[in-house]
């Protein structure tokens, strides 16, 4: 009889957990195609000097928004999570302490504006930074209301957020950047995210009952979450930024020319983010598991989760890193105007460098859940070291363009391979789990194969490029079934989690 009472939570848990994995997966899905969208029509609305203007604004103030959003969300979720009571406390305890931290931002990036611009010596970055500060402020406060939605698992609110604002923020972007270039693209960025906390705020309201929670709980919380969140967000934007200022340094080279190289930059990181973008669902899901499993000291259920979380995730990365790398000239000529066809010849390495990088924050993460968070910590810092040195002494002596963009390339794909490799180290050290050494074997040769495969067939056309594309990934799946490395357990596995 107990066993039997004690299935029905089980399976509800089950049930939640699997709908809280879909409802959050098509919205992460959902955010990245919208996203890529915004970034490819942005290449054909603006030219490549305003292209770098938007990009190198955004990334400094994507940088602040995804570190304040990550950490206030968590936050906020944990305590409400812990007691359902207390979550409208815990909401106004976080509206509170976001809206005085939002506000700082703002002021912050308000009075530094013309600082920033005349670091990049371009003077017009200054109004853009402008209507930009904006943006943080209405982040952090939207932030505690999907906090709120996360703790009280109603994942399906939560998902409908991020869709309806992946939205909004795509028709006002596009729309308004069409009428005024980059100053309408971040007017339109600032409206949708106005209009995303107002929603959120009155679906989410939560009624106040029992004693006002500790504003400084929730402080003390967010402060290791974003300390890491921060580093993560430098190492996925700050090349971005580095280029175009080191490209200042390059003898002959204006900011004019700089903010051209910063917008063909910008529309090669568009294809090269895919990897870890999509990884990132990943991380949603190993998070609560690895903290589990250590929690009860299950040293062989967290030895199989990291093992098979880097298993999968280091698959996904082959597969998606191939297929970019196949034909990018492909992608190039049918995506974007003649002017950004400068990038495509780096595509492969910043590809490769980008699927290190989503592997290395899958890694930070089961070293996260597992409570280890000094490594992630030291593991970023070292991967941005690398990266900023290699741009800033060999971009400026790279000739401007195409050389520049491989240059810049090369050295995050150098820094992320070097945190990736420490980062395998230390969760064999420290958990006594890594990818299986065949799994890398076999993932390495169908590498291999797909890359021979794409060599056979000649020419570079757009329809014979995208064929290519699909039948290097074909052939990368083809050879990892022939080899047994996914073989009729893993499709168990996976029809199990859909059937779920």
């Amino acid at each position: 009889m107990t066993a039997d009472a004690a299935a029905p939570p089980a399976e509800s848990a089950a049930k939640t957990v699997g709908r809280g994995v879909m409802f959050i997966g098509f919205a992460k899905i959902f955010f990245m195609l919208s996203g890529s969208i915004q970034r490819f029509w942005l290449t054909n609305i603006l030219g490549a000097a305003n292209l770098g203007d938007f990009g190198t604004v955004n990334s400094f103030i994507s940088i602040i928004n995804n570190t304040v959003v990550q950490g206030t969300i968590q936050g906020v979720s944990k305590p409400t999570a812990e007691d359902d009571a207390r979550a409208g406390a815990v909401q106004r305890a976080g509206v509170r302490l976001q809206a005085g931290l939002g506000l700082v931002l703002a002021l912050v990036i308000l009075a530094g504006s013309s600082w920033l611009a005349a670091f990049w010596q371009s003077p017009r970055l200054a109004s853009y930074f402008r209507i930009a500060a904006l943006i943080p402020l209405l982040y952090a406060v939207y932030a505690v209301f999907v906090g709120s939605a996360n703790g009280l698992r109603r994942f399906r609110t939560q998902a409908t957020f991020d869709v309806t604002f992946s939205t909004l923020k795509t028709i006002l972007l596009l729309g308004l950047a069409y009428l005024w270039s980059v100053r309408g693209a971040f007017v339109g960025f600032a409206a949708a995210a106005a209009a995303i906390m107002v929603i959120a705020a009155r679906a989410m309201r939560l009624p106040a009952t029992g004693e006002p929670f500790p504003i400084r709980r929730i402080a003390s919380f967010m402060g290791a979450v974003v300390a890491y969140t921060a580093l993560l967000n430098l190492a996925l934007n700050a090349d971005a930024l580095l280029l175009r200022k080191a490209a200042l340094w390059a003898p002959g080279v204006d900011a004019t020319a700089a903010a051209t190289v910063a917008g063909n930059y910008e529309a090669l990181r568009t294809f090269a983010i895919l990897p870890y973008q999509a990884l990132l669902v990943v991380t949603f899901v190993i998070f609560p598991l690895v903290s589990r499993a250590t929690f009860a000291a299950d040293r062989e259920a967290t030895r199989a989760y990291v093992s098979q979380t880097m298993r999968y995730a280091l698959i996904l990365a082959g597969l998606m890193g191939i297929v970019l790398a196949a034909r990018p000239s492909a992608l190039f000529g049918t995506i974007y105007k003649p002017e950004f066809s400068a990038g495509a010849a780096a595509l492969p390495i910043l590809a490769a460098g980008q699927c290190c990088l989503a592997l290395l924050s899958v890694a930070c993460s089961i070293l996260n859940a597992a409570g280890r968070t000094r490594a992630p910590l030291l593991l970023m810092i070292v991967t941005l070291a690398i990266g900023a040195a290699g741009i800033a002494i060999f971009v400026p002596r790279a000739a401007t363009g195409t050389p520049m963009l491989i240059t810049a390339a090369t050295a995050v794909a150098v820094a992320t391979a070097t945190g990736l490799l420490a980062a395998l180290v230390v969760l064999r050290t420290r958990l006594g789990g890594m990818p299986p050494a065949a799994t890398m074997v076999r993932v390495a040769l169908a590498l291999a194969g797909a890359v021979i495969a794409a060599r056979l067939v000649p020419g570079h056309g757009k329809l014979l490029g995208f064929a290519v594309m699909a039948m290097v990934g074909f052939a990368y799946v083809a050879i990892l079934v022939v080899t047994r490395e996914f073989g009729a357990d893993d499709r168990a596995k996976f029809a199990k989690v859909f059937k779920r």
